[in-house]
Order: C-alpha cells, then structure tokens, then sequence
C-alpha cells in the first residue's frame, strides 16, 4: 500500500488519511491511502531513530476497507 499527496488524477479509491487514522506521524500535505499501489521501501530509508508513527484502529479499518474495495 502506498501513501500519497496527489490522489486526484486516480480512477481507483484513495480515501483520504486524516490525524484519525495517525498517531504519532503527520504529514506536510493531505494525504491519500492508494491500496492498489506497491512500493518498496529500503529499510534504511526510514530506520534513522526520527521516524516512527502508526495506524489509529480507524486508520486500520481504513486499509481494510480499502482492500475490499479493490475485490471485483
């Protein structure tokens, strides 16, 4: 799952993440959930010590619906 800025220019659901579905993390722009982008991430990118921050319960309902809307 990908987290991004520009959600708008995408057919597919984005929701929308908001301070709660966050804890302990924010971001400079609003925010969009892309559940049917992948990326990978080097570890040591975001292992420095300064990045840390999880998913609120109402940010995980959040994903989970987002993949079951990708079901046909």
């Amino acid at each position: 799952m990908c987290i991004g800025t520009s959600a708008g220019t995408y057919q597919q659901t984005t929701p929308e993440l908001t301070d709660e579905h966050l804890t302990g993390i924010s971001f400079n722009d609003t925010s969009y959930l892309m559940p049917w982008a992948l990326y990978t991430i080097p570890p040591g990118t975001i292992m420095n010590g300064n990045t840390k921050g999880k998913l609120t319960e109402a940010g995980r309902r959040l994903v989970k619906k987002s993949l079951i809307a990708l079901l046909p």
